[in-house]
């Protein structure tokens, strides 16, 4: 706001002039409006609650209008504000486990609250079974007005027996309970997501955490299955005994063939000398004399129709 000269001037003598005056006049009447907006505002909060809300961390809020029942439009995390009539339940879109177990207080309910079904044999199984899920944020709205907040209960704890139960039905108690026991987890996990998608849960891992068997059964199992891993082993050592006897098979073969390659080389050599030796009859005496050589000997007597004695000690050689 702007004062001018004259409205300086007109003040009178003598007192001072405070411009707050002019503003306060002029800003009453719209103060006045929020003031009484505000005093609105806390008797709807105090009539109907807050109008503030705060969704937390990995949560979504589902809206119920008292005047039209559940909103489609979930509220994501952070703070929003909602008129008076409108009320806010707040559901956890987080991975969360459901646990069905023989121990006490470990799942949901407390005691023995594992899991008792038939094999295709007939045999009697208890079952400790782990679910991890959670809940789709879009379809809050519609778990809340179908099912409500305790929805675990009402939908996801009948839904693993039922499957839990028709799995295991279509298997012996040897695949549940050895080897296969992955594979028949596997199955579980996909027939328990096909059926709780439709109400809005996601179903992550199942977990079979425990097996347990007629002790009869146990015994029986336990034994096969020993059995089986001692004639594993025995495959394996038969295995390798004929791959070290290949291996022996192949270096005497090696051998002979050397030993062969050996005298077929000395064969050829005692050919070539003899052809040698009947065109040089000399030769022999000459290979005869250099075998001599180096050794320690007085006298060398060489044959008779040479008709020398040659004295290796350094005498002079005598004549026949």
């Amino acid at each position: 706001m702007v004062f001018d000269n004259d409205e300086w001037d007109d003040r009178p003598k003598g007192s001072d002039f405070d411009p707050l005056d002019k503003i306060s006049s002029s800003a009453g009447p719209l103060l006045r409006i929020i003031g009484i907006l505000f005093a609105i505002l806390i008797i709807f909060s105090v009539a109907f609650g807050s109008v503030f809300v705060s969704v937390g961390a990995g949560e979504v809020g589902v809206k119920f209008s008292q005047f039209g029942g559940v909103q489609a439009d979930e509220l994501g995390e952070g703070l929003h504000i909602v008129p008076p009539w409108v009320s806010v339940t707040k559901y956890s879109v987080q991975s969360q486990v459901y646990t069905m177990s023989s121990r006490t207080e470990e799942g949901e309910l407390v005691g023995d609250d594992r899991i008792h079904t038939l094999t295709s044999e007939g045999l009697t199984l208890g079952l400790d079974i782990s679910i991890r899920y959670r809940l789709i944020s879009s379809d809050a709205s519609a778990v809340h007005q179908q099912l409500g907040a305790d929805y675990a209960e009402k939908i996801i704890r009948p839904t693993i027996k039922s499957v839990i139960r028709e799995v295991v039905s279509g298997h012996t108690a040897m695949e549940v309970y050895g080897p296969k026991r992955d594979l028949v987890a596997a199955e579980m996990q996909a027939d328990l997501e096909n059926r709780l998608k439709e109400d809005g849960i996601i179903v992550e891992e199942v977990l079979l955490r425990k097996v347990e068997l007629p002790e009869r059964v146990a015994a029986a199992i336990e034994q096969k299955l020993q059995a089986d891993q001692e004639a594993q082993r025995m495959i394996f050592v038969k295995e390798k005994e004929e791959l070290e006897a290949e291996r022996k098979m192949i270096e005497a073969s090696g051998l002979a063939n050397a030993t062969i390659i050996r005298a077929r080389g000395e064969a050829e050599a005692l050919s070539i000398l003899n052809k040698e030796l009947k065109q040089n009859p000399d030769l022999i005496r000459y290979k005869y004399i250099e075998m001599l050589e180096g050794q320690d000997l007085q006298t060398m007597i060489v044959p008779s129709d040479q008709g020398l004695i040659l004295d290796t000690s350094g005498s002079k050689s005598a004549t026949k």
